[in-house]
């Protein structure tokens, strides 16, 4: 039976490497069997999760793929949820997170794979939420199935929050497919409150991600 006294909520440290490139990848499955950026750059889910890996190695602050980003649970000495959440521009050369991402797919990715990506941007353009310097984002959730229900991710989101008021912050934003319900409405019952859709018309788009529609959500603080 679970005990909620058993769980431990706390920052990620390299020792969760693995568990939290799973949490990218669950995340941008979205509840389908489709990984956006591994079908973006055409490799395979375990080619993707060793560069996710490779990077997230690198400790890139103020992105969504860096060990700091990330907030786990652990239960009786088992990590089994992570939250992912950093303050945009929050780094040493106030780099967009776009950028910085875009900096390790360059460095990690053959140039093959690269090319392939960006023959594709026409398709994924208009799903690719431009983030507004000074907030906080959040971003790539996963909890193991035997713990979902247990809200969980509720805990791990009120740390971020935390986070974000002890510096000052004053917007939170969440990026979630609009076909995700159960993440929505996660983030609903966490404060936060849609604020616009994005959608690509584009007839491929679905080919490569989950949903041809991302929603923008914010939490005022």
């Amino acid at each position: 039976m679970y005990d909620p006294n058993k769980l431990i909520i706390r920052p990620a440290t390299l020792d969760d490497v693995e568990f939290i490139a799973t949490t990218i990848i669950e995340a941008e499955k979205s509840s389908t069997d489709k990984i956006g950026p591994a079908n973006y750059f055409e490799v395979s889910e375990e080619d993707y999760r060793r560069y996710l890996i490779l990077m997230l190695e690198e400790e890139i602050d103020g992105c969504e793929i860096s060990i700091s980003s990330f907030v786990v649970a652990e239960y009786a000495g088992e990590v089994i949820a992570a939250r992912g959440g950093w303050l945009e521009g929050d780094n040493e050369d106030h780099a967009p997170s776009s950028l910085l991402k875009s900096n390790l797919f360059a460095y990690f990715l053959p140039r093959e794979n690269l090319m392939k990506g960006q023959s594709k941007y026409d398709i994924v353009k208009d799903i690719m939420i431009e983030r507004e310097m000074g907030t906080y984002q959040l971003e790539n959730s996963y909890t193991k199935a035997a713990f979902r229900g247990l809200h969980i991710m509720g805990l791990l989101d009120s740390y971020h929050i935390n986070i974000a008021i002890k510096k000052g912050v004053k917007k939170i934003q969440a990026h979630v497919s609009k076909d995700n319900i159960k993440s929505l409405r996660a983030c609903e019952r966490s404060g936060f409150h849609v604020v616009r859709y994005f959608t690509s018309h584009h007839p491929q788009v679905k080919d490569y991600y989950p949903d041809d529609t991302m929603v923008l959500l914010e939490r005022i603080l």
